[in-house]
């Protein structure tokens, strides 16, 4: 899977037009959702960073690719995509299994 880069500026301007718009702050089709979602998968992929060095050392565990999760929120539910280790030992505390 190809990370996409997410570009704030493009963001503010998009979120600028749907809010003049009359589209919804909140929601699954909520303005500010997409930086959610953005900021919840980089964090979820540094977690998992630094999960796999540290136990490189002591077991053979790498990356296996992502899982889809509904996630329900104060701003409503939306899907992320969580990313997944070999052995299964990455367990996030802020979003569970």
């Amino acid at each position: 899977m190809e990370e996409k880069k997410f570009d704030f500026e493009a963001f503010v301007h998009q979120a600028g037009e749907q809010l003049r718009s009359g589209k919804p702050f909140t929601g699954s089709d909520g303005v500010f959702t997409p930086l959610l979602k953005h900021i919840l998968e980089a964090s979820l992929e540094g977690k998992l960073d630094a999960h796999l060095s540290e136990t490189r050392k002591t077991e053979k565990n790498r990356r296996n690719g992502h899982a889809q999760k509904n996630i329900q929120s104060s701003l409503g539910g939306f899907d992320i995509f969580s990313p997944r280790d070999r052995n299964s030992t990455f367990e996030p505390q802020m979003i569970g299994k």
